[in-house]
């Protein structure tokens, strides 16, 4: 009888951090094989090069890296029970060939933009409140600044830099300083968010103002979780605090429930640029004030800014 990957206390995979979920898919994967094998009348270890063969080609039509998986749980379960396996053999690399030639190509779901009217309509129903303000400013923030949710949530009060012409944001690299440690701190970059005088509601210097009359900070951390007595906490905001905000103020702005339920923090930042490029900004001015590394991070953008 076969034994299952995930009932060994020696097995080497559970030392590993990846165990818990990759397991989970290599014990789903096996479980499937097995009710193949039972339903055609094989055994299902130690398998036949013909029987895993037969069985890749049921899998015509599923997702490339679900075939690759199926075939290296098989694989796992054998060499788990010291069973003999050959992945190179060569009935059965025919017929994992086949499987991926018609396999369903894995299309990414589209991520969901914010607009400019989007945002102006959750911002319009950012009230006077602590939470209210905090909202707004990082909605704007997040929007002018293109900012991610691990640059929103790790902006410090002193990272905030008013100057005449607006806006000016040192977006610290976290990842690196992590890796380089509190002594050596990265620089960051320095992020300009124009003054909208013409439109105070999305104005940057206009909301951090409103929101620094409630907040009383002028260190720590920027944005900060509210209590139910309105008042501002101590920590940072979490990155998942910053999709939970924008599915919120989207619903209280009346925007398609579906539409807002999909929303994450990344619509902020691609809804900033998919209206700069749509408005004739020119790509690489763009990608200067987003701070992608490679160009072609941008191309999916031009994509979706076309007419």
């Amino acid at each position: 009888m076969a034994q299952d990957m995930t009932a060994h206390g020696d097995s080497p995979s559970l030392t590993r951090p990846q165990a818990t979920a990759t397991l989970r898919a290599y014990r789903a994967d096996w479980t499937h094989f097995a009710a193949w094998c039972a339903q055609h009348g094989v055994r299902p270890i130690p398998a036949t090069a013909g029987d895993v063969a037969a069985y890749l080609g049921s899998l015509q039509g599923y997702a490339p890296a679900t075939i690759r998986r199926r075939l290296a749980a098989i694989g796992k379960m054998h060499r788990f029970n010291n069973q003999p396996w050959k992945v190179s053999d060569p009935v059965i690399r025919a017929a994992l060939h086949a499987a991926l030639e018609a396999a369903t190509p894995q299309v990414a779901p589209r991520p969901e933009i914010l607009t400019p009217a989007q945002l102006r309509a959750m911002v319009e129903r950012c009230d006077d409140s602590a939470r209210g303000r905090r909202d707004r400013c990082l909605l704007v923030f997040g929007f002018a600044g293109a900012l991610r949710r691990s640059e929103l949530v790790g902006l410090m009060v002193e990272d905030v830099r008013i100057v005449p012409h607006g806006v000016v944001l040192h977006v610290r690299n976290r990842a690196a300083s992590v890796r380089a440690g509190a002594d050596d701190m990265p620089e960051g970059e320095d992020v300009t968010m124009p003054q909208r005088p013409d439109d105070l509601l999305l104005c940057p210097a206009d909301a951090f103002a409103a929101w620094q009359k409630v907040a009383h900070r002028q260190t720590g951390p920027l944005f900060r979780p509210i209590s139910k007595g309105d008042r501002a906490g101590g920590r940072a905001l979490t990155p998942f605090a910053v999709t939970r905000i924008l599915q919120r103020r989207a619903a209280l702005a009346d925007l398609d429930a579906g539409y807002a339920a999909r929303l994450s923090a990344h619509a902020l930042r691609a809804g900033h640029i998919v209206d700069a490029l749509a408005r004739g900004v020119d790509v690489e001015e763009v990608r200067r004030h987003t701070r992608h590394r490679d160009p072609r991070g941008m191309l999916a953008y031009v994509r979706a800014s076309a007419p």
